[in-house]
């Protein structure tokens, strides 16, 4: 291995740990505020917090390999920006109703309508804007792009995908709180919802706002149309709980053929 390329090796691996650090600093810095009146604010402040830590070490990444700004890594804007956006709003939220209704039609567990209130919507979209953009930015514009280099784009896209299944682990952690098939079908799920959002950036054009766009819609859809589990008790989660049941990945395979269509119908448009 060249020096160079194992230089690019220890960088992704130092920023994929920079992930795993931020990412695990809310659990981590108000483990001793566990208990008290005081956890839950501690807790949102510190997840707050990691957005802005994100973004900073994406962007000094991009300038440690001469680059200059956040937008080189699939931020740049044109014409398609914002069709593209919504292009991936289509498809995200389309691929998560359609894990909604399927649970709604066979007797899964949403949630109900009397708590799906303006506030709870509000505050799903608050902090699904920062989620989007920062996960996309790091995950797809960064991780994967790095790794694609490297490796070629199929490992760059299963690779990187892994990684971002792998950094959710809060959601299960720690092992034994939720069952064993659980963790497995929730790592399995956000793995290939990873390898949407990477097809998704290379089909527009190398562009993240397809990607950003789905993410966003996806989110909104998954917090305030389902229960919150683990925190919340759920009938048959492997099954209908979104993005812990199989059901998910009928949802993400959807989504996927739509940005496809969509993508493909205006490129013939311009030709």
């Amino acid at each position: 291995m060249s020096e160079e390329r194992a230089e690019k090796v220890v960088r992704i691996i130092l920023f994929s740990l920079l992930m795993l650090l931020i990412v695990e600093m809310p659990h981590v810095l108000s483990a001793p505020f566990l208990g008290t009146e005081g956890y839950e604010s501690v807790f949102s402040l510190l997840s707050l917090m990691t957005f802005p830590l994100m973004f900073f070490a994406a962007l000094q990444f991009v300038k440690q390999e001469g680059g200059e700004s956040v937008t080189e890594l699939g931020l740049e804007t044109d014409k398609n920006t914002w069709p593209h956006l919504v292009l991936g709003g289509i498809a995200g939220g389309a691929a998560a109703a359609l894990v909604f209704l399927i649970a709604l039609a066979f007797g899964g567990q949403v949630a109900s309508p009397s708590l799906i209130t303006e506030e709870l919507v509000l505050s799903v979209i608050i902090i699904a804007i920062p989620v989007s953009l920062l996960e996309e930015l790091c995950y797809r514009g960064y991780i994967m792009t790095r790794m694609a280099e490297l490796w070629g784009r199929g490992k760059g896209i299963a690779i990187s995908s892994l990684v971002f299944a792998l950094l959710h682990f809060s959601w299960w952690s720690p092992l034994g709180s939720v069952p064993y098939r659980l963790v497995i079908l929730f790592t399995l799920n956000l793995f290939v919802g990873g390898v949407v959002l990477s097809l998704g950036y290379y089909y527009s054009n190398e562009r993240l706002w397809v990607p950003i766009g789905f993410h966003f819609a996806w989110n909104i859809v998954a917090y305030a149309a389902f229960p919150v589990y683990p925190r919340d008790p759920v009938i048959n989660p492997e099954i209908f709980q979104i993005e812990w049941g199989i059901t998910t990945v009928l949802g993400f395979l959807f989504g996927l053929s739509i940005i496809w269509l969509l993508l493909k119908r205006g490129r013939e448009k311009r030709v």
